[in-house]
């Protein structure tokens, strides 16, 4: 199925958080989730299909931290097999059916963005424009920009994205929890604010806009309500398993259980989301709850 059937048609299940599942499934410290990509190719198709078979109708691509910016320079595979071999798995997995998002996060090194910073806006693009180039090149259906904080950089990653593809291109911002004096003053931790990110990003050509991971949870309602009354774009909204705590083993636990995480899924619906899903924390049983609830909805 094309995205701009399926955006118009339907609401978009997306899958759940990648790299709690490769941990369970023996992921250690200090191994980065997208090498699997071409070390345990078997693991990270494994938990593709989990998600597909828990009712997701998008998966992303295993490559969020596969660009230029956060690979080591030790380490023994390139951005183009990293990113190649992440869509080939994911289409393996796909079928006609699931659609794949090219998944592009941040450098890592926003503070060195310019004015402030050391390094140039043509290197960001660079690092932006080499990971797109081959997501596309693999045969992704759109790409998803997620987990940005700053949105100079979030600009940067969208013109590089638009101007070598031609692929759909979803923007993702990440917010901080507003102080309880101005509930409504959604900020990133840099302080960019709610209409000026979704000023920015439309007029830089994003297709969809909308939120993932941060500080909030409950809060992502609210949020998305905010979005939708400053844009007719098409949203996304993926939520982590709640605020995430150290348990005593010295382990993150992410405590938000199915139901009550497709509670606020089915909230965010309400508000006129249209594509849905999961960030840290999230496994299969949390998408197979969104896929439920939107069923009985369905059927009423």
């Amino acid at each position: 199925m094309q995205f701009e059937q399926a955006i118009k048609s339907k609401i978009i299940i997306c899958d759940g958080a990648m790299g709690t599942e490769l941990q369970k499934r023996g992921l250690g410290k200090g191994v980065t989730p997208d090498s699997w990509n071409i070390t345990n190719p078997e693991q990270v198709k494994d938990v593709h299909k989990s998600y597909i078979q828990a009712g997701a109708d998008a998966i992303l691509t295993n490559t969020f931290g596969a660009n230029s910016a956060r690979i080591s320079k030790e380490s023994k595979y390139s951005v183009r097999e990293l990113n190649l071999a992440g869509v080939k798995i994911a289409r393996e997995c796909a079928g006609e059916n699931v659609l794949i998002f090219g998944d592009i996060g941040p450098t890592g090194w926003e503070d060195q963005l310019p004015p402030y910073g050391t390094l140039s806006e043509e290197a960001f693009y660079e690092v932006f424009s080499e990971q797109a180039k081959t997501l596309a090149e693999g045969g992704v259906d759109a790409i998803i920009i997620e987990t940005m904080s700053n949105l100079a950089e979030a600009i940067i990653a969208l013109k590089a994205v638009k101007e070598n593809t031609s692929l759909p291109v979803i923007c993702s911002m990440t917010f901080a929890r507003p102080p309880a004096s101005r509930p409504d003053d959604f900020r990133t931790s840099w302080g960019d604010s709610v209409s000026d990110i979704v000023e920015a990003l439309t007029k830089g050509g994003a297709d969809v806009l909308g939120s993932n991971c941060g500080d909030l949870v409950n809060e992502m309602p609210f949020l998305a309500k905010t979005i939708r009354e400053l844009t007719k774009l098409p949203l996304i909204f993926e939520v982590n398993a709640g605020i995430p705590r150290i348990d005593d083993d010295y382990k993150t636990v992410y405590s938000l259980s199915p139901e009550n995480f497709a509670d606020i899924i089915m909230q965010i619906i309400e508000q006129g989301a249209n594509i849905v899903g999961g960030c840290c924390g999230t496994n299969p049983e949390h998408i197979s709850a969104i896929k439920n609830r939107l069923d009985i909805l369905q059927s009423r």
